[in-house]
């Protein structure tokens, strides 16, 4: 006899492909609107400098839909019912490099709230306040209190934030997602805080005085724990270059192989 919590998880995977805005294909596909790639090329970075640099490591914990509905640490069973609600109706923002892998296999990263820069919460609760372009990105969600407590929606946040809370909650988020701020996670204590934390300057293409950043990671471990390192620069266009090299443009496969490439180019 199928028990609830099974059922409820085969009817959510069944509509796993209307909830993240995408159609089931047998093989990964790139997410269309995904603009990011690798930034440091040789040939890239042919005509600038780095005027400034900064990196840093995070921890966090990486499952697929297979172990949506797990108990945690090993699954997100908690937030099972609040991740229903909250990615219904959004396409899903790509796992790392922009792949998506389709229905059961699609990556999910959740991390400790307070192991996110100051930077990044901040970003998340003003998109989340003001309906901004970044909303929907990633879901922040309070800790069960109890073995047997289901969190059903997320935070809402007012125009006060208590930090004293943050240690109470989690982000849970598409891989994808932290691609459209990548500077912000790097940005505080370094050399060009002010220049990384101005999203304007960050960009896909190479120009004087632009941010690239790209992030690599470890594969999960029996904890579904990994480390991610980012990686920022701050470009400066080398004397005497008066057109930049164009860029090597490389056809985006779609079949497995060229995203087992991609998936190895992120490893660090």
């Amino acid at each position: 006899m199928r028990t609830d919590a099974a059922a409820a998880m085969l009817a959510f995977l069944a509509t796993t492909a209307h909830a993240f805005g995408a159609k089931p294909s047998p093989q990964p596909t790139k997410i269309e609107s995904f603009k990011w790639k690798y930034p440091f090329e040789t040939e890239a970075m042919a005509n600038y400098n780095a005027a400034c640099e900064a990196s840093d490591k995070f921890g966090a914990h990486e499952y697929t839909l297979h172990q949506l509905m797990d108990p945690a640490p090993q699954g997100l069973g908690p937030w099972a019912e609040g991740l229903k609600a909250f990615f219904t109706g959004r396409e899903y923002p790509g796992g790392w490099g922009g792949w998506d892998r389709h229905l059961h296999d699609r990556s999910l990263l959740k991390m400790e709230y307070t192991d996110m820069p100051l930077k990044v919460r901040e970003w998340i609760e003003e998109q989340e306040r003001t309906e901004g372009a970044g909303k929907g990105l990633f879901g922040v969600f309070e800790k069960p209190k109890g073995d047997d407590d289901t969190i059903d929606e997320t935070v809402t946040f007012s125009e006060t934030v208590d930090r004293a809370a943050d240690s109470d909650r989690v982000a849970i988020f598409a891989p994808g997602a932290i691609y459209e701020i990548l500077p912000l996670w790097v940005a505080e204590g370094s050399n060009c805080e002010e220049q990384l934390s101005d999203l304007s300057k960050y960009q896909p293409t190479h120009a004087d005085g632009a941010v690239v950043a790209w992030p690599s990671k470890t594969s999960p471990n029996q904890e579904k724990l990994i480390s991610i390192k980012i990686d920022a620069n701050v470009l400066a266009k080398k004397e005497g270059v008066e057109e930049p090299v164009e860029e090597k443009k490389e056809e985006e496969s779609k079949e497995a192989p060229a995203e087992k490439k991609a998936d190895e180019k992120d490893e660090l």
